[in-house]
């Protein structure tokens, strides 16, 4: 395969273009030869060729320089290799055979480590400002390797209308509005632009305009967006020679056009999507088309790759179902059928691993799935990022998040099911004692999965998380005692990445084999060391249902595990688990203290040595303590949480308030997050809307519209129905659920003429009414699986820490202040005066930033209130565990070491006590000082 010197490849990529596996046991899972050097060579699939594996060269003459003997030298070691892979991968359990790769994709990259493909991009030097940044309310990107890529990655969003790029730290961040905010890029390194430049001819292939100018300009309407995606697939199918860049444009404007067809707010057809639908089906047929036809050759480095996913992902929207879009992939097709689950993943996995995939979700509880994996989401988008990389100028990063056209989704490894074993009980009493190895991918999977089990968790939950963080002080406090990260141990490790915890614990180890877990637990509790048998029914409260609840054990055949069912019984609550019955091995009992803390248990101990279930043994469930509540917000004259099965009204923000308020039109989606749909919150009496705070908070102010509830931090925030109508109630007022006394009018905050969400539920004639949602069985039934809200004790509890595996940062749970009357922030004070940084910044973060001025002015950094005014120095703290950092360390600098959070709580009779008395000098109060 040959290309000349600006990167245009010369003939389509073919299946020949093999992804070489990152790690030798990952290539021989592949069905690929290991690399023995940067200029082996090997067989590709489908074609008798030798490739280069350096200079991608390709000799098929049966001649040339490198000779006949050379070329059969080479063709017999490959042999060998893949040979000798096989034998190996037998001792590991894994398939016979590996499968034949898929029709397009498979476990290659299409030219991964081509250092000949050039991006050829335009001239920005006229529309990028070198030396300031922007905001990041839209997203942060990761990893991008420039800053025309990144404004790509704005072009995949219809709400990112500026971006910022560090060229030191790689960050791609992406803005709705043109501000700086001082956080996302600062210095020399920041590069700054608008979504499109001006000006900027369209892009061509040999005189044919694949982009017209209207779409490189931003003025396609949304069907020229869809011609453009769709020729320019087919024209990949037919050879042409492509920009590579151009393409990529492309796929991210197509992609921006699918997030709006999965809200139904296309352009022009917000009342009629139907019309939409019908007048988009030639270019769905068409896409139908390029994607069964075995002749298409997409690739990493043609950005084929890309751009086929996101056809897939615009078929699936369109139907709602996976039948066109995985044409001739059944695998695929079911798991999306049956799971709603679709793999943008270039088909780099196997159908082998995809039906891993399946098994696995399989075994989850319903809650984990619709609460967590899918949570307000029509389906969940797995990644596999490698799959996309070219090189360092089209690396996975810069392509992998544009066919993710969904608010939930995680990233997995490019290695395949079956390549090796982890050990995930690692520095423990039970590691090789058998059922502590775990397949590779399914580890991945289980882990990154496990991520979003996060969101599930109630307010109670969340605590005890903190808390029991908290109390784990040393290694071996924690069931993953061999995490080492950053030359960290895991003691320090889970306390500053929280949000490993749940994926960590239950993702290795809880869904590998429970009983493990367990036994690790009993084993530390038996030397007095309660903490990992704590962590151990945290675990089993967040798998488990109200009565039931899984174990996981004897991971075989490369990941499949067996379920098994056991009982458990809850304090009131429902709360923290009190008894557990294994079948087979007995029944447990867990005794707590005031604060929730694990202080005993007992086990009649049926078996000998850790308690694995035995199948076929029936269990009597324990008796329901109380009634199990409803999963409604009670007492409540509206219908929320729930959404309302035909959508809610969306009325207009008006500046008049005699004016009569005015339906824009029936939003049918409650996780629509476009910021062009806004709010306020109505008085739960009075049912007049309020825009912002005032004076709901006595301290409120509208500089910088710090206060407008549709923002955060002074920016507009994408809020979707969930969040709106949790910041409602937690202002003590409601989401609007009749027509206001007072429309939303006046009073700031940018709402006139806006969209604002509302309670109210659609009725036939609101325009964009759907009249299918009449067959719902009551006026107002409850919500689908993938739109409740956890029926717990906080209801409208939803994403209050960072999801990892996503790197979406939500802002951390503040912790407890005194009250108003006995503290005031200093509304005047800001950070290094920083008009962004004052206490309500503080208070997001403030393990981090209660330091120097900030303890002193804001009620967030005040010591925690106990309502015994209990304030005693704990007799255990060290600082970072050092000998002799003691609370007696604190008092000998209290200025400076009780500045520190930790600190000032463990040490708290050091850090609150008064200087001590000069026995020669009276201590009053001064009568004449006023700060």
């Amino acid at each position: 395969m040959s290309a000349d010197t600006a990167g245009v490849v010369r003939q389509p990529l073919t299946r020949s273009d093999s992804m070489r596996a990152r790690t030798p046991r990952a290539a021989a899972a592949a069905g690929f030869a290991t690399e023995a050097s940067p200029k082996s060579t090997c067989i590709t699939w489908g074609e008798n060729k030798v490739v280069d594996a350096d200079a991608s060269k390709t000799d098929t003459s049966g001649g040339g320089p490198r000779g006949n003997v050379n070329k059969y030298v080479a063709v017999a070691l490959c042999f060998v290799a893949l040979a000798l892979g096989g034998f190996f991968l037998s001792l590991l359990d894994a398939p016979k055979a590996p499968p034949p790769p898929p029709r397009f994709g498979g476990p290659r990259s299409g030219g991964q480590g081509r250092t000949d493909i050039k991006l050829q991009i335009p001239d920005k030097t006229t529309c990028f400002t070198r030396g300031r940044g922007a905001c990041q309310d839209v997203g942060l990107a990761k990893k991008i390797p420039s800053a025309a890529t990144c404004q790509v990655q704005c072009l995949a969003y219809a709400d990112c209308k500026f971006f910022s790029y560090d060229d030191r730290t790689q960050y791609c961040a992406l803005c709705s509005t043109g501000e700086d905010d001082g956080e996302a890029c600062v210095g020399a390194s920041c590069v700054y632009g608008p979504k499109r430049c001006r000006n900027e001819p369209a892009p061509s292939l040999r005189g044919v305009r694949v982009r017209s100018r209207a779409v490189a300009s931003g003025a396609a309407t949304p069907l020229e967006i869809a011609e453009a995606a769709v020729t320019t697939a087919r024209a990949i199918c037919d050879g042409v020679d492509l920009e590579a860049f151009n393409t990529l444009q492309t796929a991210a404007e197509f992609s921006a056009l699918v997030k709006k067809v999965r809200d139904k707010q296309v352009a022009g057809y917000e009342a009629d999507h139907d019309a939409f639908l019908a007048a988009v089906e030639t270019h769905a047929a068409t896409a139908v088309a390029i994607l069964g036809d075995e002749s298409c050759a997409p690739s990493a480095c043609n950005v084929g790759l890309t751009l086929f996913a996101t056809l897939e992902a615009f078929l699936i929207v369109v139907d709602g179902h996976a039948g066109r879009a995985h044409v001739g992939d059944p695998v695929r097709q079911a798991l999306f059928d049956k799971h709603k689950i679709f793999f943008a993943d270039a088909k780099f996995l196997s159908d082998y691993t995809v039906a891993r995939v399946e098994k696995f979700v399989e075994g989850l509880p319903t809650h984990l799935i619709e609460r967590g994996v899918r949570a307000y989401s029509p389906f969940t988008t797995v990644q596999v990022k490698n799959a996309f990389h070219c090189n360092s100028e089209l690396s996975g990063a810069s392509q992998f998040l544009i066919p993710t056209v969904t608010v939930r989704a995680f990233n997995l490894h490019n290695v395949q099911s079956g390549a090796w074993k982890e050990e995930a009980f690692s520095n423990t009493p039970v590691a090789g004692t058998g059922g502590t190895k775990g397949d590779i991918f399914q580890t991945i999977l289980r882990h990154e999965a496990a991520h979003q089990f996060d969101r599930t968790m109630n307010g109670r939950q969340l605590r005890l998380r903190n808390d029991l963080a908290e109390a784990s002080r040393l290694v071996e406090h924690w069931p993953r005692a061999g995490v080492a990260r950053g030359g960290i141990g895991a003691a320090e490790f889970f306390k500053t990445y929280k949000g490993e915890i749940i994926a960590s614990q239950v993702g290795n180890q809880y869904l590998l084999s429970t009983s493990n877990q367990l036994e690790h637990g009993r084993l530390h509790a038996d030397e007095g060391n309660f903490m990992p048998l704590a962590w151990f029914l945290f675990d089993l409260d967040i798998v488990g249902e109200a009565t039931t609840a899984t174990f996981y054990e004897n991971e075989k055949d490369n990941g499949i595990v067996d379920t098994y069912e056991v009982m458990i019984e809850r304090k009131p609550g429902p709360g923290a688990v009190t008894r557990l019955r294994v079948p087979g091995c007995g029944e447990w009992t867990f005794s707590y203290d005031d604060l929730g803390m694990l202080t005993g248990y007992t086990w009649d101990r049926t078996s000998l040595g850790r308690c694995i279930p035995t199948a076929g043994v029936e269990l009597e469930a324990y008796p329901t303590l109380e009634p199990t509540p409803a999963p409604t917000f009670a007492p409540s004259p509206h219908p929320g949480p729930q959404f309302p099965p035909c959508g809610v009204k969306l009325y207009k923000g008006t500046i008049n308030a005699n004016k009569p308020t005015e339906v824009v039109r029936c939003m049918t989606t409650a996780w629509h997050t476009q910021k062009e749909v806004r709010y306020g919150c109505c008085d739960k009496t009075t049912n007049v809307c309020k825009r912002n705070a005032i004076p709901i908070r006595p301290d409120a102010t509208l500089e910088k519209d710090l206060d407008c509830f549709h923002k955060e931090n002074g920016k507009w925030a994408a809020h979707n129905w969930y969040e709106a109508f949790k910041i409602c109630e937690d202002a003590g007022l409601k989401l609007c659920d009749v027509p206001s006394a007072g429309p939303c009018h006046g009073d700031g905050c940018q709402l006139n003429d806006e969209q604002l969400w509302t309670n109210i539920p659609c009725e036939p004639g609101d325009p964009g009414y759907d009249a299918t949602c009449e067959a719902q069985p009551s006026p107002h039934p409850t919500a689908q699986p993938t739109e409740e809200l956890p029926p717990d004790e906080d209801p409208t509890h939803l994403d209050l820490e960072e999801d990892p595996g996503l790197d979406i940062h939500w802002p951390p749970t503040p912790q407890p202040v005194a009250s108003p009357a006995a503290c005031e922030d200093d509304t005047d004070w800001r950070k290094n005066g920083n008009s962004n940084r004052d206490c309500n910044w503080v208070g997001k973060n403030t393990g981090v930033r209660c330091v120097n001025e900030a303890v002193e002015k804001c009620c967030a950094c005040a010591p925690l209130a106990d309502d015994d005014d209990d304030c005693s120095d704990s007799g255990t703290f060290l600082k970072k565990d050092i000998p002799g950092k003691g609370c007696a360390w604190v008092s000998q600098n209290k200025d400076k070491r009780c500045a520190h959070e930790k600190s000032r709580v463990e040490c708290c009779a050091t850090c609150t006590a008064a200087p001590p008395a000069d026995d020669d000098d009276g201590c009053t109060d001064s009568g004449t000082f006023l700060k």
